[in-house]
């Protein structure tokens, strides 16, 4: 009678460290992309920002961090506000100087089908099993809807780089994020990012635009790499 043993995945401390770290940028990249942001949100990463060194060491990283540590207390009130102002500037209405919805960024870019674009995004949202709680009639493609998407996936493959559980459950994870990274997010993340840094008037999106650029690329290289050793 033939057995079946699970082989474990074994991580070096870089790629525990890594693993730890991803899932952590993209919520912080999906929180101030999501909405404009509320005091408490501010107040939240600040904190964070302080107690960990979970944010990237990048330029933009630095940059964020940086800001985030240095908002006078006797100003945060006024910053918040300035900071929420600045979103519904950048992002939302008919006056929104940025397109943060993937389909309609490729159409008016690339003369992309948008219709096809979002189709594909939820299906591969299906196929990873991964279903969102919409509240406010968010779309698919929202920028921070796909960050998102790769926030929930990163916590998925970090919880499984363990003992107990199969290479190959790692390696579909690995795959689906790879995938998304490549026919998705660096399609046309990279190029909201630079628009968002000439479009905005405060560090804090200057200082998150940079993060996104920067960072889409490093997960993508460290996925890779992921996978290839734990083939």
């Amino acid at each position: 009678m033939s057995m079946l043993f699970k082989e474990p995945v074994q991580a070096s401390p870089e790629q525990i460290v890594w693993l730890e770290r991803r899932g952590w940028v993209y919520e912080l990249l999906m929180d101030f992309l999501s909405r404009p942001p509320r005091m408490s949100l501010i107040a939240q990463w600040r904190q964070r920002a302080e107690a960990t060194d979970r944010i990237p060491n990048s330029r933009g990283g630095k940059r964020l961090r940086s800001y985030l540590e240095s908002i006078p207390e006797h100003q945060f009130r006024s910053v918040c506000h300035l900071e929420a102002e600045e979103y519904r500037r950048l992002f939302m209405g008919d006056r929104g100087l940025l397109i943060p919805w993937e389909g309609t960024f490729r159409a008016k870019r690339d003369g992309a089908n948008a219709a096809a674009c979002i189709s594909h995004i939820r299906s591969m949202y299906a196929d990873s099993g991964v279903v969102f709680n919409k509240l406010s009639g968010e779309r698919d493609d929202h920028i921070a809807m796909e960050l998102e998407f790769m926030a929930v996936m990163a916590e998925g493959m970090r919880s499984r780089a363990d003992l107990e559980h199969m290479r190959s459950s790692c390696l579909e994870l690995a795959d689906a994020q790879i995938r998304f990274l490549e026919i998705h997010l660096l399609k046309w993340a990279p190029r909201l990012a630079e628009e968002m840094i000439r479009a905005t008037e405060t560090p804090l999106y200057s200082g998150l635009a940079e993060l996104l650029r920067e960072f889409l690329h490093q997960d993508l290289e460290q996925l890779r790499k992921w996978k290839a050793d734990i083939s």
